[in-house]
């Protein structure tokens, strides 16, 4: 016969999970051309030029594979890893794949390098330096889930649905594989497919098949023993991964201890439009019901054949996923005949959309995740939802804004059945680009399907980095669970515990929060701003809009085209929120407790127009002081006549003069900080300290120039002095006031694209409580009675590694606990009596609720379920085991047994009792805070003495709060009975179900809680009792928990105080020349 050179083979794919691009156009490829006997790779990038095709996922190696179209036996082959080109030449690397299939492994001179988590087809891991055919309707993996365990939503990958010859040669093909290759035209050139032919098909009635129909139907034979021989297995789960899937219709390899099942399992051979008839056969083997369903192809279409087996292991382990449990001791239970499995579709793609037109909001209360494998009648007292639900109708969202820790973007969009036009922000967790200083980095479109998705990366500040440099990274994490929907007539906020990918909707139980909120008559500007009176009648004044903007805009932080999302929000009315907000943003926070905060607004001549404080410093203060511009130290002097003669605010501080600078080429945003002459009312006579940092006046100018807001600048007498005289290098702090200016009723009519930028940094900046201090905000308002305290839980799925005594003791005080033995004090001292370090030692004041290693070695599928949803610092638990505070985490309602749990839920209860009757109060929160110093924030301080002053009124006690992550959530309080109630009607605190069983089940004297180690302990025991388990593979995995280094939190108690940064020295000597030109040319 003679050998047809083919030019071009198609191959038209279904994607998998993430993609395949292409690594020229970086377009995403359900249609691609390859060249017969050259090798193309896959891999992970394409910026050095190696990988023709891309999948852009963690857990493909940088060069993956190899695939080959084969012109002498017209067959595609995949090789695991890449085989190095010698010069440039495809012909060698051409017969090293002849070379294998003939199953010789010496390479010659040739090196090749083999992926790290493998290539798989039909879950059967391609062997190393080993080639594999692959044929229409196989699935091709590059990573099969989590420990080798083919997760539905684990695969990435794809499946061969056609493959197409093109070329200028029709001549006579060799024939080896039992199917005719049809030709039809199309233009110049002419196509093959594989079809049956005509003469092979047959009535399937009478259960004759041709000899040369036998290829198709042999495979399904096979998959048949296949599946027979899993069913008899003590181990499928490991069969489905490791057996040998045998061509010729043998059977699988053995790898499990055989064992006689039954069940029911349909096997389809799925041809898209082609005509089916359907017989029952009886496979034998004890597998009565067995039912094999063939279909009969039209002889007139070029068949589109997907032989299934993908879907049909798929639906293997769907059938047993829910019934069957992997321990330590690898135990397997699977259901017999007649026993009822419910296997909804994990992708939620197809499924009926039969979403209820108005789900009954939660309230002051949560709901939990709808999991897969639970029958909705089933759900107990506990109310669930799905996340299309959540989305439902689709159709009338207008925008949506996202905030995530890890993210499946593909998943999301076709789950809830997004538009492709629909504009959605998802802000999601990317180290490297979060610490980047490159604005660049902030933003990415990665879907050209769906050009309106765009990510953004919110910025780590560089002062919690090691060594308070961004290019040594740090602790921190992006870590909220954020919906916000935006509809015509209302906005839906959604705080949740699951992250957005579809194991965390499906298979774990998480908690759900939202409220929509209706649309005002017209925008209110100032439900952005924290007010400085924040008492009402009812407890906390609503400042929910002001909390939401300010976390969102942290987010979009140098991200221009997403500032938009601030004003909206002041579209919506938020004043009935059920709860509270509590938010988290990394950063060294000033400690402003509201009574102080209060205070000092009283004070000033402004109180009617503060809007808030942004915290700011001065740059290039030391440049007007020096020796060589001040020889004679007249400035100096002057500057401390005029700083003594200033009248200081209850803070302390001293009010300083902002003046623009509009004709300095440098930067036309500059801001000059001005000390004035007390006696001059005018306010002509002054002393310069120096600038704005340009970071500020970029926003504060655009805003001032226009007549938004008004700025008034507060500065420490102290820092001022200490710089000016050179003795401090310290970065002198100031304080921005800022207030409401004479065109800010106008500012819907007047406002201008760079404006909203403007806006968004400074909502961003405005100082807030947060973490710890922002729950001791809402929660310290209250007189919670210590006597009739019943219960206090925290439950979580990480614990951080700094979860010490001291951080015991700072959030049991923030949440309003103090020592008995002061509760009743009548000190006006609002500290006095807060629960300290040396109460919590004595008798430890939270019960923290974690699951027990077995517990989750006894889970429905074992370790591997939570492997990467819990974190637990094996140093915490030393510290801890003696101590009494762990509890066993286990699932309510009872039909979540066996389900892990990715919750972070608290609830301080008390119980009052008055005669016969008794009524339950407190609060609760739900949201993504872990119980770690790195979620909520660690306490850090110092003291500053005035350095003329030695006497101990000159020390000035400094309190900061040094916070690592971004996180959100809820609060919702129920009050003491004795004070004045904002509770929704009706609500009670006992309405609340708890995802976990209460009062929780202390550890017992051999409990251990599942750290690290014991979860690698116990992997390791299931390995070693799984004999098929694929033990060499090393899985790149995505963590879906975040995890705090395990650092002494000694060494953080202290903060020093920053010094100008070099970028801030230069900024001001450039202000400096060029404002001093300035005068000179005047004078002369």
């Amino acid at each position: 016969m003679k050998r047809r050179q083919c030019e071009k083979v198609v191959i038209r794919i279904h994607n998998i999970g993430t993609p395949l691009i292409s690594g020229s156009s970086g377009l995403p490829l359900e249609l691609f051309h390859i060249q017969s006997d050259r090798p193309y790779t896959i891999g992970r990038s394409s910026s050095d030029g190696f990988c023709d095709f891309v999948i852009d996922h963690s857990s493909i190696s940088r060069k993956h594979c190899q695939i080959l179209f084969d012109s002498q036996s017209h067959k595609l082959y995949i090789f695991d890893g890449v085989i190095h080109l010698p010069s440039g030449s495809f012909s060698q690397v051409y017969d090293e794949f002849r070379r294998r299939l003939v199953g010789v492994e010496d390479l010659g001179n040739l090196k090749f390098r083999a992926s790290l988590n493998g290539v798989y087809v039909n879950r059967v891991r391609v062997r190393k330096s080993k080639v594999q055919e692959v044929s229409i309707g196989d699935e091709v993996l590059f990573f099969c889930g989590k420990e080798g365990l083919c997760c539905k939503d684990g695969r990435v990958g794809f499946v061969v649905q056609e493959i197409v010859f093109e070329g200028r040669d029709a001549s006579i093909v060799s024939v080896s594989s039992g199917h005719s290759r049809g030709t039809f035209s199309s233009g110049k050139r002419s196509k093959r497919v594989f079809a049956p032919m005509e003469n092979e098909i047959n009535s399937p009635v009478s259960g004759f098949y041709p000899p040369k129909a036998v290829g198709v139907v042999e495979r399904v034979n096979s998959l048949v023993s296949y599946c027979r021989h899993i069913l008899k297995s003590d181990d499928p789960l490991s069969c489905l991964r490791l057996s040998i899937i045998s061509h010729s219709g043998k059977e699988c390899l053995s790898c499990c201890t055989s064992k006689m099942f039954r069940s029911k399992v349909g096997i389809v051979a799925d041809d898209r439009g082609v005509k089916s008839a359907e017989i029952n056969h009886d496979m034998g083997h004890g597998l009565s019901g067995l039912r094999l369903s063939i279909e009969r192809p039209n002889s007139n279409l070029h068949v589109d054949r997907r032989l299934g087996v993908s879907d049909l292991i798929s639906e293997i382990e769907n059938e047993f996923a829910a019934c069957t449990f992997i321990s330590d001791k690898t135990r397997t239970m699977l259901p017999f005949d007649g026993e009822k499995v419910n296997t909804p579709d994990i992708t939620c793609i197809n499924k009926e959309k039969s979403y209820q037109s108005s789900l009954q909001a939660p309230g002051k209360n949560f709901y939990l995740n709808r999991l897969q494998y639970i029958e909705q009648s089933s759900t107990g007292c506990q109310r669930v939802v799905s996340l299309p639900e959540l989305l439902h109708p689709v159709e009338s969202i207008q925008q949506i804004f996202l905030a995530t820790f890890t993210s499946d973007i593909l998943w999301f969009l076709t789950c809830c059945d997004t538009p492709r036009h629909l504009p959605v922000t998802i802000a999601c967790h990317n180290a490297e680009r979060c610490w980047s200083s490159n604005p660049d980095a902030r933003t990415a479109v990665p879907l050209p399907n769906y050009p309106n998705v765009t990510m953004v990366y919110p910025p780590f500040p560089e002062e919690i980095a090691f060594g308070k440099d961004r290019t040594n990274r740090g602790i921190a994490c992006h870590h909220p669970k954020l919906f916000i929907l935006q509809r015509k007539d209302s906005i839906r906020v959604i705080i949740t515990s699951a992250n957005l990918v579809a194991r965390q909707w499906n298979d774990v139980t998480n908690t759900v929060w939202w409220q929509d909120f209706p649309r005002r008559a017209d925008p209110d500007l100032l439900s952005l701003f924290g007010h400085c009176q924040r008492e009402t009648n009812h407890g906390l004044k609503p400042d929910f809009c002001a909390q939401l903007a300010g976390f969102a805009a942290s987010l979009l932080t140098d991200v221009p085209s997403q500032a938009h999302w601030i004003l909206e929000f002041t579209k919506y009315n938020f004043e009935h929120s059920a709860g509270h907000l509590v938010a988290s943003v990394p950063g060294i926070h000033s400690y402003k407790p509201s009574y102080l905060t209060e205070s000092g607004c009283s004070n000033t001549i402004f109180s009617e127009e503060f809007l808030g404080s942004v915290e700011a410093s001065v740059v290039g203060l030391s440049y007007l002081f020096r020796s060589a511009n001040d020889s004679t130290g007249a400035q100096l002097k002057r500057l401390a006549s005029y700083i003594r003669r200033t009248r200081e605010n209850s803070l302390g501080m001293l009010e300083l003069v902002l003046r623009r600078n509009t004709n300095v080429p440098a930067d036309p945003n500059a801001v000059r900080v001005l000390v004035p002459n007390p006696d001059d009312d005018s306010r002509d006579d002054f002393v310069q300290l120096g600038f704005l940092p340009r970071s500020i006046a970029k926003w504060v100018s655009p805003l001032w120039d226009i007549g938004f807001f008004k700025f008034v600048g507060y500065v420490y007498r102290d820092e001022v002095l200490g710089a000016a005289s050179c003795r401090s290098n310290e970065k002198v702090q100031l304080v921005l006031h800022v207030l409401q200016g004479v065109s800010i009723s106008d500012m819907s009519k007047l406002i201008q694209p760079y404006h909203v930028v403007a806006l968004c940094s400074l909502i961003a900046s405005l100082q807030r409580c947060t973490g710890i201090w922002r729950l001791q905000e809402v929660l310290g308002r209250y007189k919670w009675p210590e006597s009739q305290e019943s219960d206090f839980v925290y439950s979580a799925s990480s614990i951080g590694g700094s979860a010490t005594t001291g951080f015991q003791a700072d959030f049991s005080s923030a949440a309003g606990k103090k020592a008995l033995q002061h509760f009743d004090s009548q000190e006006s001292d609002p500290e006095w009596g807060c629960w300290s370090n040396r109460e919590e030692r004595e008798a430890p004041s939270i019960k923290i609720i974690f699951p027990t290693i077995e517990r989750v070695k006894n889970g429905h599928h074992g370790v591997l379920s939570s492997r990467r949803l819990l974190c637990f610092s094996e140093k915490t638990w030393q510290k801890w085991r003696h101590s009494n505070v762990l509890h066993d985490a286990v699932p309510n309602p009872q039909d979540r047994v066996g389900h892990p749990m990715h919750i972070k839920v608290a609830r301080r209860l008390f119980t009052s009792t008055r005669g016969s009757r008794s009524s339950s109060f407190g609060w609760v929160y739900s949201g993504s805070h872990n119980f770690s110093a790195a979620a909520w924030g660690q306490t850090i301080s110092r003291s500053s003495r005035n350095n003329q002053d030695q006497s101990n009124n000159a020390i000035r006690a400094v309190k900061k709060l040094r916070v690592c992550n971004y996180e959100l959530g809820i609060v919702f309080v129920f009050p003491p009975p004795h004070e004045e109630t904002d509770s929704c009607e009706g609500s009670k605190i006992d309405d609340i179900v708890l995802p976990f069983v209460v009062p929780a089940p202390k550890y017992g004297w051999s409990d251990k809680p599942a750290t690290g180690l014991a979860m690698r302990e116990a992997f390791a025991e299931f390995r070693e009792g799984s004999t098929s388990f694929c033990g060499e593979s090393e899985v790149e995995e995505e963590v879906e928990e975040e995890e705090e280094e395990e650092a002494d939190a000694e060494g953080r108690g202290e903060f020093v105080a920053e010094e100008e940064k070099q970028e801030e020295e230069a900024y001001a000597e450039a202000l400096w020349s060029q404002v001093e030109s300035s005068s000179s040319s005047l004078s002369s």
